[in-house]
């Protein structure tokens, strides 16, 4: 990882380190143009974002448009551009990405337009390419969808013109709560694409009844068989290493990694491809295209490993909760109660509505005879909103009937909040109020329905995990090779 923003400070679009001079001219029409996202970093939270990224690049049939590099909070100091140019190197391909924002969404509308210009990137990304798109285009994410949805929310109609597959790698399949990993990092972003329109190829990545994407693989066997160069670019992700990227691919011999490693993508990464799973011998298996199975004589040794079944899913929306009581407060003193979020009075730094909807909260026990300077909030997770213009801190807006006070003011977090209010003569009172924890929507799936809205990834082979494993093995080994 560089630990600079190498000029993404200035610019979303980030081309790789300069290409093998084999990089390719313009590709064919035949292949699959694809946006990916990812939330690939450098020292990496889990290496099996660089075995998908190699897997990206290893497929032929897909032509990579640009890169989201995902999670702009954390690309801020583990940005994952050092793995992202060392493939680009190997593939000799020169392909622009970005850093995508660095917050989940606060609302299923969100358009995410107030992150720093520098995470703004990656939703600029995915408009830009498919603005200038003469095809359909295939969306693939493998960790949070919120770059996706805020481009979605901000251009609705783009994408369902040009979205040709949006695949995403999350949750845990029907039934249950969606409490997996890539879910947790923008619970919000996953249920809104679910409401998007958008052609739909749900991957779980934990679930029941097959409805998964997990298996293993054997390290030592994946990356033994790799090229020399791929076999650097998994030791210097696995190692951490903070030399010179580019050069390291072509630094002498290394230990290899060992052990079992969890993967995820790979199957989906093959769907997307249009590739086929066939037998070539006893254990050993490769994805490949239906006319090279013909050509290689095993159009008859087809497995079929897994399966999208079409389905139906429907967000179903929490009741709210029902307002606290506001109780009469002791003489002088100030009491507070959130009443829900019911209304749009303001925006985050701007007075003015933004047709989303507020929290509302409801002071009693002002001094009616005093005017009123200020209005502070202060809440978790250093949330902080002044009904005067700071240039810094979000605003709220106030509607006052003598001795109540009406608040208004963008979601931030759940929990404890304090409310002052400052009078003119400087004064102060204060009061405690509560925001509830939001209950999650949760995900109803029709199976075997008439009216199918997604397609959901299924398991049906119980040799899933050797299969998968052994075509990543021969998928990877193609890659690099002169």
């Amino acid at each position: 990882m560089r630990r600079e923003l190498l000029g993404l400070v200035c610019g979303w679009l980030v081309g790789c380190a300069p290409a093998a001079p084999a990089a390719e001219a313009e590709p064919p029409a035949s292949r699959i143009s694809v946006i990916y996202s990812t939330d690939l970093l450098h020292p990496h939270d889990d290496p099996d974002d660089h075995y998908d990224l190699a897997t990206l690049f290893s497929l032929s049939e897909l032509d990579v448009r640009g890169i989201v590099l995902d999670l702009g909070e954390r690309q801020r100091q583990r940005m994952g551009r050092a793995p992202v140019e060392q493939i680009l190197q190997i593939a000799g391909r020169r392909v622009p990405f970005a850093i995508g924002i660095d917050r989940p969404l606060r609302s299923g509308d969100d358009q995410a337009d107030d992150v720093p210009p520098e995470c703004q990137g990656g939703i600029e990304l995915i408009l830009s390419i498919l603005r200038q798109s003469r095809e359909k285009v295939v969306i693939f994410t493998t960790g949070s969808l919120r770059d996706v949805a805020a481009a979605y929310n901000r251009e609705r109609e783009l994408l369902r013109d040009k979205v040709r597959a949006l695949y995403f790698n999350a949750g845990n399949g029907p039934g249950g709560p969606q409490k997996e990993w890539n879910v947790t990092l923008d619970p919000t972003a996953y249920l809104r694409v679910f409401e998007s329109g958008l052609p739909l190829f749900w991957c779980p990545c934990y679930g029941e009844q097959g409805y998964q994407t997990h298996f293993i693989a054997d390290q030592a066997a994946v990356v033994g068989a790799c090229a020399p160069t791929m076999q650097n670019f998994f030791v210097y992700c696995l190692t951490k290493s903070q030399e010179d990227p580019l050069a390291f691919l072509r630094s002498g011999e290394h230990s290899l990694p060992k052990g079992p490693r969890n993967m995820w993508c790979t199957g989906p990464l093959y769907h997307a491809a249009g590739r086929r799973i066939y037998e070539r011998d006893e254990d050993d298996f490769a994805a490949l295209q239906p006319v090279q199975a013909r050509q290689a004589g095993l159009a008859d040794k087809e497995v079929t490993t897994f399966r999208f079944s079409p389905v139906r899913v429907t967000v179903e929306k929490p009741q709210r909760p029902e307002p606290a009581e506001l109780a009469e407060p002791a003489p002088g003193q100030l009491t507070a109660a959130f009443l829900g979020r019911d209304a749009d009075r303001v925006g985050t730094r701007d007075a003015s509505p933004d047709g989303k909807p507020d929290c509302h909260v409801r002071l009693l026990g002002l001094d009616a005879d005093k005017p009123v300077q200020n209005v502070v909030l202060t809440g978790p997770k250093e949330g902080r909103w002044e009904q005067v213009e700071t240039g810094r801190w979000w605003r709220v807006a106030c509607e006052r009937q003598g001795r109540q006070l009406d608040v208004y003011f963008q979601f931030w977090a759940a929990g404890e909040h304090r409310a002052e209010i400052v009078y003119e003569d400087k004064r102060t009172q204060a009061a405690i109020f509560v925001i509830p924890e939001q209950a999650p929507a949760e995900l109803r799936t029709e199976l075997d329905t008439q009216q199918p809205d997604c397609f959901l990834f299924q398991q049906i082979e119980p040799r899933f995990d050797r299969i998968l494993a052994s075509c990543l093995k021969n998928t990877l080994a193609e890659l690099g090779r002169d």
